[in-house]
């Protein structure tokens, strides 16, 4: 990735397994952002807040379509597109899963300065439905307190 500029990265995830119950994740860190030919590029690294220390995330987003790709100890691929199921493998230090990706919403809103990124979406794991995922990505060159809305 180019040099990009430095962010400000609200995370936010939310995991809803078959019987309803949750899992949430908040975390707040330094990013980078890029823009080419109409394309954002955000680029973090993640960490044991997330349960995924070691690995960089990259978002590429682009009309009505996001990819995000991990790379380190835990690397994945996926392509979020509305009404489009993606299915790709998710490697771990302890093997590689069958991973499926269903969105429901995709939701972008992006400009130099700040942006969102929201997804949600079914996955499914070895063809099993596993849950209902979301994931919200807002960033800003400002101080972090302003990102989310309460």
């Amino acid at each position: 990735m180019q040099e990009g500029k430095k962010v400000i990265l609200s995370i936010k995830g939310i995991q809803v397994n078959p019987m309803g119950e949750d899992n949430k994740i908040e975390l707040i860190t330094e990013g980078r952002l890029y823009k080419k030919d109409d394309v954002y590029y955000i680029e973090y690294e993640e960490s044991t807040v997330s349960g995924l220390e070691g690995t960089k995330t990259l978002l590429i987003v682009g009309d009505n379509r996001v990819f995000l790709e991990r790379t380190g100890a835990h690397e994945s691929r996926f392509v979020f597109e509305k009404g489009r199921k993606y299915v790709s493998y998710y490697e771990t230090p302890f093997g590689s899963l069958e991973m499926g990706v269903f969105p429901t919403r995709i939701d972008c809103d992006m400009d130099e300065n700040k942006g969102k990124v929201d997804l949600k979406y079914q996955l499914d794991i070895s063809g099993k439905y596993a849950g209902l995922n979301e994931l919200m990505v807002s960033y800003q060159e400002d101080a972090p307190q302003r990102l989310f809305k309460s």
